[in-house]
């Protein structure tokens, strides 16, 4: 035959000291040990205490809205072992989601910016140069068109092609060279 003990809380606590007192009581009696058991769990001080707050916050908040458990104990130890379960899957979404909140890339600074368009206006100026057909043939090899596939465009034959792009790159090169634009 169990021994039921009665409750610190007397069910339908009227006044709102009545229920400071109550919670007070609650407080003194079990704070400790669920601190205790958090801190076995969590092994975290500041973290336990964060739970035990927010167990004895939750309630005096079901004392005022007139809920009061029948066993506080048992409710206060229910709710704060709830409440690390949340945190530590909120924890665990949280250290996933974070790479994909990071963008890892850097930006260009402004200078840089201001460099490649300075070098990629001196390139179509030195392109400009290029008789067309040069121009042209250079231009589909950069844009990765296979030596065969130029040759097909242009209607000329495959080693055509390779050596006019062969001289076509040497003459693009010659001019960014004296341009001021090596590699």
């Amino acid at each position: 035959m169990a021994i039921q003990m009665a409750s610190p809380i007397p069910a339908g606590i009227g006044s709102i000291q009545q229920q400071d007192q109550a919670l007070e009581a609650v407080y003194r009696r079990d704070a400790a040990r669920l601190r205790g058991r958090l801190l076995i769990s969590t092994r975290d001080p500041a973290v336990a205490e964060d739970l035990v707050s927010e167990a004895f916050l939750r309630l005096a908040a079901q004392m005022r809205a007139g809920c009061t458990p029948d066993d506080p104990s048992g409710w206060l130890y229910r709710v704060g072992m709830n409440l690390l379960v949340s945190r530590a899957r909120h924890a665990k979404v949280a250290t996933r989601a974070m790479p994909g909140l990071f963008d890892h890339g850097v930006g260009s600074s402004p200078e840089d910016e201001v460099v490649c368009r300075e070098r990629d206006q001196l390139l179509r100026d030195v392109l400009q140069t290029l008789d067309g057909d040069d121009r042209h043939i250079v231009v589909l090899a950069a844009r990765g068109y296979r030596p065969q596939e130029i040759a097909a465009m242009i209607g000329r034959s495959g080693p055509a092609t390779r050596t006019r792009l062969c001289r076509a790159r040497g003459r693009l090169r010659a001019r960014l060279e004296s341009a001021g634009l090596t590699a």
